[in-house]
């Protein structure tokens, strides 16, 4: 159960409470509890920056995110995070990386509605993810700052999740499947320019290859993001631990959750981390296979 379905039960049976121990309560007072409780809904689901609007949505070419958005990096992340994400914001709570986004594109996209200066058509022969647009979000992350081996049974990247990770740009990672009766290999059709698209909440996602992060014809080595269980997740080569590209190479031993454990130019020391590569449920290339490598953390909305 996500937390905010937690809180959203338990703060409905408090309502209920107060009506139940005090019949003579009249509509007034219920509806502050309503009120009470909406305000404290919202306290705990709060991204910074302005909620954006897709009618008035544009670029702004210095941070490289939608104007609205905030990006603000806690100096106690990491450095692979806090030097490489941005559109979010990132804080370290105890042993968790906390991140918050809004969800929002730093791309066109045919999905923020032919009205929006951040509108562009689709690629030539795809089609629309029917009626669904781009809408804000208030994604919350909260990952493992120590990634932990999960041992024995794997938790599976389709167990329910609102996203199993978050992009360097802010935006949510999808798992290796589509939602039933469809196919993911189908859904490639209607992909944007970008290998994104939203599903019927706005929620704007990834399966594959975020392209203006990576460039899928060379299948470079980028740090894509950081997966739930708190693995990072890179383009398709693997840098072996440099900068130079020139000894980049497509890895050989990835296991069937699409990760191996090497050296990166980000991990000085031998780490676990994801790569995007053929998914044999999928059919197509995706960002993570059917379970998480690690012991998951959670996500809200």
């Amino acid at each position: 159960m996500s937390m905010n379905k937690l809180f959203t039960g338990v703060s409905f049976l408090l309502i209920a409470s107060v009506i139940a121990c005090n019949p003579k309560k009249d509509s007034n007072d219920l509806e502050n509890a309503v009120i009470l409780y909406a305000a404290a809904r919202i306290a705990t689901c709060s991204v910074p920056g302005t909620t954006v609007s897709n009618a008035s949505a544009t670029l702004n070419t210095g941070t490289g995110c939608i104007n609205g958005l905030t990006t603000s990096m806690d100096a106690a992340l990491p450095d692979w995070i806090k030097n490489n994400f941005k559109c979010s914001v990132g804080q370290v709570s105890g042993s968790t990386y906390i991140l918050r986004s809004q969800n929002i594109p730093n791309t066109k996209s045919f999905y923020f509605g032919s009205s929006s200066p951040m509108y562009e058509a689709l690629p030539s022969g795809h089609k629309s993810a029917g009626n669904n647009q781009i809408q804000a979000q208030c994604l919350v992350y909260s990952i493992p700052s120590v990634p932990t081996v999960k041992t024995g049974a794997k938790t599976s990247t389709q167990a329910g999740y609102v996203s199993v990770g978050i992009t360097t740009n802010g935006l949510a990672i999808f798992n290796n499947a589509a939602a039933p009766p469809d196919t993911l290999a189908a859904e490639v059709t209607t992909f944007d320019n970008f290998n994104g698209h939203p599903q019927n909440t706005g929620v704007y996602h990834h399966h594959a290859l975020p392209k203006n992060l990576s460039d899928e014809t060379n299948g470079d080595a980028n740090l894509l993001g950081i997966l739930l269980d708190g693995y990072a997740v890179y383009g398709e080569k693997c840098d072996n631990g440099t900068q130079n590209p020139g000894d980049d190479t497509v890895p050989n031993n990835l296991d069937s959750n699409h990760g191996h454990t090497t050296t990166t130019v980000h991990f000085t020391t031998a780490t676990y981390h994801y790569h995007y590569t053929l998914d044999n449920t999928a059919t197509i290339k995706t960002l993570i296979g059917g379970s998480f490598h690690g012991t998951p953390g959670t996500v809200s909305n």
